[in-house]
C-alpha cells in the first residue's frame, strides 16, 4: 500500500492505494490540477 497526500484548490487530502496503482493514480491527480506532497510506501500488516 502507498499513502498519498494532496493538494486541491485549498483543501488536503489523504488515499491509501495498493501498490501497483499507485504510479496511475498519482498521474490522475496531477492531471485534475491535485499538487501531490508525499508519497509513502507502507509496511504490510501482519
Amino acid at each position: 500500500m502507498v499513502l498519498l497526500y494532496w493538494s486541491l484548490n485549498g483543501e488536503r487530502h489523504s488515499e491509501r492505494v495498493p501498490l501497483g496503482l499507485a504510479r496511475h493514480r498519482h498521474a490522475q491527480l496531477q492531471t485534475i490540477g491535485a499538487v501531490v506532497y508525499w508519497s509513502e510506501r507502507l509496511a504490510p500488516m501482519p
